[in-house]
């Protein structure tokens, strides 16, 4: 049987989805210093893997997180919470790698986000593969069962009516974030995996984001919000069981990418009136992309820029001197080594 999301577009979800329109656009429009976009994206990066972690139970501080992503040794911690983390990170990367312009087939990506989050943390035989057995969603410390999700035979099924019903031109005549939105709950309903369920789902329900041309030049973080009140997220989810409907879910959501990007504008408000105070850098779209894969990268080789911006050895070598003599990035090693990395200030 075809997924067929029951939900109605209430008038709270119309002001909502509206007020997200006029953020976003502000957001876009906003003229802010490269540095400062660029530090954005990465608090937003850092964010988005503390909290999609810690609400699953890892119990990294938002500092030690930081610090295993910069290679840093952390200790008197488990080592399955550090695994989670630089899996996640791994898995952001796998979705910035993405051409958006291109038709993704979700099966295999989905798995494939699955598979990098779960790499290391669950057998072979189940990372990157549906369950093949039940699960149960247990409410602790009562250790009572408040949801079973669907039998494990039915699961590739009801993931390729997801994926269809994603593809089909009626989700893609929606709102970004509802798409998103019915996306990541579906998904968490069917729990198609033995474990690594929600993180998968955020991570997908980003993607989804992403590739509906609703990124947002990367500054959100949706975990935080989610993080920030965890019974809350869990409650929103439990309630469309009960109720049958997605509204709720949907208009939850909605608030949270709001909430989200308020506080993006905010920043980047603030970070406007430095333009009126120093001298700007101004950046082709070829130099964002290239400071964007290094926000996310943390270094840049010239032969990433040939591959990232489809340019000659020769240009993609100016284009890095040009943003070095700006101050913006710094060269490290020499010969086959040589790379670059994002000026300390940033």
């Amino acid at each position: 049987m075809a997924f067929k999301p029951n939900f109605s577009i209430t008038s709270k979800l119309a002001n909502l989805l509206t007020e997200i329109a006029v953020c976003r656009q502000k957001i876009l429009s906003l003229p802010v210093l490269p540095q400062r976009e660029i530090g954005l994206i990465k608090s937003a990066r850092l964010r988005m893997i503390h909290s999609s972690t810690a609400i699953e139970g890892n119990l990294l501080g938002l500092k030690e997180v930081e610090a295993v992503l910069a290679g840093k040794a952390v200790t008197n911690v488990e080592p399955d919470d550090i695994i989670e983390v630089q899996n996640y990170e791994q898995v952001l990367r796998f979705i910035d790698s993405l051409d958006e312009k291109l038709r993704v087939d979700w099966g295999k990506t989905v798995l494939k986000i699955h598979q990098l989050t779960t790499n290391k943390l669950l057998p072979k035989k189940d990372s990157g593969h549906y369950r093949q057995g039940p699960v149960y969603i247990i409410q602790r410390p009562l250790n009572k069962i408040i949801y079973t999700a669907p039998d494990y035979k039915k699961v590739p099924g009801l993931m390729e009516d997801l994926y269809s019903w994603l593809e089909a031109e009626a989700a893609k005549k929606l709102s970004p974030v509802i798409a998103a939105a019915i996306t990541h709950h579906q998904f968490v309903t069917i729990h198609p995996f033995i474990d690594g369920n929600g993180r998968t789902a955020r991570a997908w329900a980003t993607l989804v984001l992403y590739h509906r041309g609703f990124d947002v030049k990367k500054l959100f973080a949706l975990e935080d919000y989610y993080n920030l009140d965890r019974g809350s997220y869990y409650e929103a989810i439990r309630r469309v069981r009960t109720e049958k409907d997605l509204t709720s879910w949907l208009e939850y959501f909605a608030q949270g990418f709001l909430q989200e990007l308020m506080q993006v504008l905010e920043k980047m408000e603030l970070f406007s009136l430095e333009t009126k105070t120093k001298e700007p850098v101004y950046l082709t779209k070829r130099q964002r992309e290239i400071l964007e894969f290094m926000a996310i990268n943390r270094k840049i080789f010239r032969s990433d820029v040939v591959d990232i911006v489809s340019v000659s050895p020769k240009t993609a070598y100016r284009e890095l001197e040009w943003l070095q003599q700006k101050g913006l990035i710094k060269r490290k090693g020499k010969g086959s080594t040589s790379h670059y990395i994002l000026a300390e200030k940033l």
